[in-house]
């Protein structure tokens, strides 16, 4: 057997980071009020759209969650003079993709095609907000869709551990504890009147935002705009009352899947919102703690012990408060070790220092992601679209790869110690009962709350 080289034993040091270089922009609003952000991109022929609502899933009225993306989803089921079927046809032969979606804090339409059919697309994507069909035949089509996928959710166990989740650490009356697309209970309220409504009081021009990317003119632009949209008119839009921050999850909750092979595991505690100063501190702990390959939790669970192919941490940054999530599917056999070792690294990241090494390949990663995320139209278009949802300043690129530089091991693990509470966190696992809760109750924890794969109580 040939001997490994001695180069090749160890990990390739970080060099120096590349600045970023953040593109220029333009900014206006056209008469009706719509606010415009425009990314001159030359490097292919391409224009990426993206329209960014501020109203999503926590904008629904009580009992009716999944009406904010049904809306979404109707909208370009034939518009103007266009059935779905001529819609689709059209955007075709103009190279086009046009998609539109909603989720907790906003909706969105989103739009790419080669430049010499921006104008074309323009005048659809125009039809799609201002003149959609909404057919009752449509409705009916895409109800009954949308209910067969709800259905199929309780066989899948990620989405089940999800859906779960949420509803563990918010609860039943906060609108990120449901899923955007809904429960059959609450889908099956919802009627063709409802969608029309929540369209004509949330899709106004004074609730979106436009960021337009690519191979533009942007003398041309303005007109270009002004004449697709011009009929778009503002309006009132009801308001939403914040919700209140939620509050301590139950230690344990197990979702009973019999026989199950494997367990999937999520541990879950508030966060913080998408405005927190801490935002850009607490990603560079986490790339450390579970946010990237050679994160902590991924070199244990994954490269030391083997229980899975990969485990993560996330901050999740909303609107309201966020979530702060660790994640990972396991075999059935290994549940309980598995829980052990994720507690124990949420209580090491505040205990175990923080190395110079973790620390430069943390600014490493994020800077590397903040960089792709700007390489593309679309990519652009999808920055400055979240930035505009959460009315965060256009510079927020530049500002937060700068903050990378601000933060030290100790500052991190000062951050921990307030953000990462092992003892605190709820643990919600989807796999065989019967098998993994006498392994739990052994390692320390509590009896479980049971519940089925919507997130009700058992």
């Amino acid at each position: 057997m040939t001997a490994t080289p001695d180069e090749m034993l160890a990990a390739p040091p970080v060099g120096p980071l590349p600045p970023l270089r953040t593109p220029a922009l333009q900014q206006f609003v056209l008469s009706n009020g719509l606010e415009v952000v425009a990314i001159a991109r030359h490097a292919a022929p391409i224009v990426s759209m993206t329209l960014m609502l501020r109203s999503g899933s926590d904008a629904e009225p009580p009992g009716l969650t999944g009406l904010a993306s049904l809306t979404a989803e109707m909208l370009d089921e034939g518009a103007g003079d266009r059935s779905a079927l001529e819609l689709a046809a059209d955007l075709e032969q103009l190279g086009a993709d046009l998609w539109l979606g909603a989720g907790r804090d906003g909706s969105q339409l989103n739009v790419q095609v080669p430049r010499k059919g921006f104008e074309a697309t323009l005048a659809i994507a125009a039809d799609v907000l201002l003149r959609p069909r909404l057919a009752p035949a449509d409705w009916e089509r895409v109800k009954s869709d949308r209910l067969t996928g709800l259905a199929q959710r309780r066989d899948q166990p990620e989405a089940v551990a999800n859906v779960v989740a949420d509803r563990v650490l918010y609860g039943d009356k906060h609108p990120y504890g449901q899923p955007s697309e809904g429960h059959e209970s609450t889908v099956a309220r919802i009627s063709l009147d409802d969608v029309s409504r929540f369209a004509a009081q949330q899709w106004r021009s004074n609730q979106a935002s436009l960021i337009v990317a690519g191979d533009i003119d942007p003398a041309e632009l303005p007109g270009q705009l002004e004449r697709a949209f011009h009929d778009w008119t503002a309006g009132t839009i009801p308001p939403v009352p914040p919700p209140g921050r939620p509050g301590q999850p139950p230690r344990l909750v197990l979702v009973d899947r019999a026989e199950a092979p494997q367990s999937v595991i999520r541990i879950v505690a508030p966060g913080q919102p998408r405005t927190s100063p801490e935002r850009t501190a607490l990603r560079m702990l986490n790339a450390i703690l579970g946010g990237s390959f050679t994160s902590r939790l991924n070199f244990n669970l994954r490269e030391q012990k083997g229980y899975t192919y990969g485990a993560s941490s996330s901050f999740n940054f909303m609107r309201h408060t966020g979530a702060f999530t660790a994640r990972a599917s396991v075999l059935t056999e290994v549940t309980a070790a598995s829980v052990t070792e994720f507690l124990n690294e949420l209580r090491g990241i505040s205990e175990r220092p923080i190395t110079a090494d973790e620390l430069t390949k943390a600014r490493a990663t994020l800077l590397g992601r903040a960089a792709e995320a700007m390489s593309t139209t679309a990519g652009l278009s999808a920055t400055y679209g979240e930035i505009r949802l959460y009315g965060l300043p256009l510079d927020e690129p530049g500002r937060f790869v700068a903050q990378l530089d601000q933060y030290d091991a100790a500052g991190l693990q000062a951050l921990a110690g307030r953000h990462i509470d092992a003892d605190g966190v709820g643990i919600v696992i989807v796999g065989n009962r019967a098998a993994i809760e006498p392994e739990l109750r052994a390692i320390g924890l509590p009896a479980p709350q049971i519940r089925d794969a919507d997130g009700n109580v058992v």
